[in-house]
């Protein structure tokens, strides 16, 4: 280690944040089994994008509600109980769909039921997961440490997505549940050895605790946390659509697309992970703001002649890469600035109420685009997330507290 830059070494050598990445990455890889299975699943049930668009609508509008459990994230003694409460929980109705899929009795209103438990009990472990890092590194540390999470998470994501297209290949998308349930379990077995503590304020209550996290997004020169929400919130809404966006072009454009779904899932994967090793590496801290603006404006044009694209799998899985890689950058510049920014002990909090935003506006593009993905061509399609994402990019650079964020 003594050859890796000082962020890199010292991130490297802290054991703890090291035994929660292992932790959080159990869980995050069997999310990633998760996230490719739980789609297929409901679009080969009923071979519908408006239902897919459904599933996902109930998804994100649980995630748009952590803001409500988030400061007990910010307020108890231990991570560690969350992630021992959750993880177990979540792989309790992961096996379950997995079992009402096998035996015949999967339906919707119980897809969708299990879908929402799922994500409610994802909320407070990722708002946990938001914190941790601040907690446990310096701010001079976190874009070095966003490198290291997308290097060993993201190579173990890439392989819970081609894990995930595997099982849908070859016993169809029910097994990724049973690999989730059991990935979340081990998960919780690392997480036994934590000790991550926020340090709340005693004499703090949760409403007051609450309140302050709203108070933090409404402060400062210029607004910048509410300058940005509002680009959050219109980025969100078509942010959903790359699940759809994905099984459409594999659907109409690939023989094989089961296959077709799996490699491209995979491979935006891929691209993710580059651009944290990318960020890691440049440590942009100066510039967070500018590549926020730069990475929606790329997405937006990358996603608007992704249609255009000859139909090889190659080729479009090329295109894939690129998305993968700006589509992260723009998150990962996000939450650096606001891991660099944010007290540690309201972080939990700010994250969670700030993913309100977003995570609204994805509930509601979700229906959306999933009723307009049934009518619509893998070229028109790519072209209404590429004005989405253009004009996100474009507010970004027009507010003037955006494009100067630093920390």
């Amino acid at each position: 280690m003594t050859d890796l830059k000082p962020g890199f070494r010292t991130v490297l050598g802290n054991r703890q944040y090291l035994l929660w990445l292992a932790s959080s990455n159990s869980a995050s890889v069997g999310y990633s089994v998760y996230a490719i299975s739980v789609v297929w699943l409901a679009y080969t049930a009923t071979h519908s994008y408006a239902i897919v668009g459904v599933i996902l609508f109930v998804e994100y509008a649980a995630y748009a509600g952590s803001f409500l459990i988030a400061p007990f994230a910010d307020r108890v003694r231990n991570q560690r109980t969350i992630y021992l409460i959750c993880y177990p929980l979540q792989a309790g109705a992961a096996v379950t769909i997995g079992l009402a899929a096998t035996r015949g009795f999967l339906t919707l209103p119980l897809l969708a039921g299990l879908v929402i438990l799922i994500s409610v009990l994802w909320d407070l472990p990722w708002a946990a997961s938001n914190a941790a890092p601040r907690l446990l590194l310096t701010p001079e540390e976190l874009f070095a440490a966003g490198g290291v999470s997308g290097a060993i998470g993201g190579a173990n994501s890439i392989a819970g997505y081609a894990v995930g297209g595997i099982l849908i290949l070859v016993v169809g998308a029910y097994g990724g549940m049973f690999l989730y349930a059991a990935l979340l379990g081990i998960g919780a077995v690392l997480a036994l050895g934590l000790r991550i503590h926020p340090e709340p304020s005693p004499e703090t209550g949760f409403g007051q605790s609450f309140r302050e996290g709203w108070r933090t997004i409404a402060s400062g020169a210029g607004r910048p946390l509410l300058q940005l929400a509002s680009v959050d919130a219109i980025q969100g809404f078509f942010a959903s659509g790359t699940a759809l966006f994905i099984t459409l072009i594999s659907i109409t454009t690939f023989a094989i697309s089961s296959t077709a779904y799996g490699v491209l899932f995979t491979i935006y994967i891929i691209g993710g992970v580059t651009a944290g090793l990318v960020l890691g590496w440049v440590n942009p801290r100066e510039t967070a703001g500018i590549v926020m603006v730069g990475s929606l404006l790329a997405s937006g044009i990358t996603f608007a002649v992704v249609g255009v694209v000859p139909p090889a799998l190659a080729l479009v899985a090329v295109m894939w890469f690129l998305l993968g890689l700006f589509v992260t950058a723009y998150g990962d510049a996000k939450y650096a600035f606001l891991r660099g920014t944010v007290n540690p002990k309201q972080l939990g909090r700010v994250s969670s109420n700030m993913y309100l935003f977003p995570g609204i506006s994805s509930a509601i593009g979700a229906l959306v685009l999933g009723t307009l993905a049934g009518d619509l061509s893998p070229l028109q399609f790519g072209l209404l997330l590429g004005v989405g994402f253009l004009a996100a990019g474009v507010l970004a650079n027009l507010l003037p507290a955006v494009k100067v964020l630093q920390y």
